[in-house]
């Protein structure tokens, strides 16, 4: 028998997933309607995943991502922790 080896987000990545998100939309100084309507994501998810009480699915997620122009990678690393490619 194999160990079940699921991923479960915990709380803490949830939340800080979320506040990655509202730090991506605030940054380009759109609310969380219009982030709506660019993504077809309902705004009371939007609210809910970035405050962390929502699990949101990699779909939500890809979305949310595309609409704000980011890549998906984005919302599970802290941007300092990111090296740029050119980095020796």
């Amino acid at each position: 028998m194999q160990p079940d080896t699921t991923f479960i987000p915990t709380s803490e990545t949830r939340i800080n997933i979320g506040r990655r998100i509202r730090m991506y939309r605030t940054r380009q100084g759109l609310s969380v309607r219009m982030l709506a309507r660019m993504t077809g994501v309902d705004r009371t998810n939007i609210a809910d995943i970035e405050s962390g009480l929502q699990n949101a699915t990699v779909d939500t997620l890809t979305r949310l991502a595309d609409g704000l122009g980011i890549e998906l990678g984005l919302f599970f690393f802290d941007e300092d922790r990111i090296i740029p490619n050119d980095a020796n």
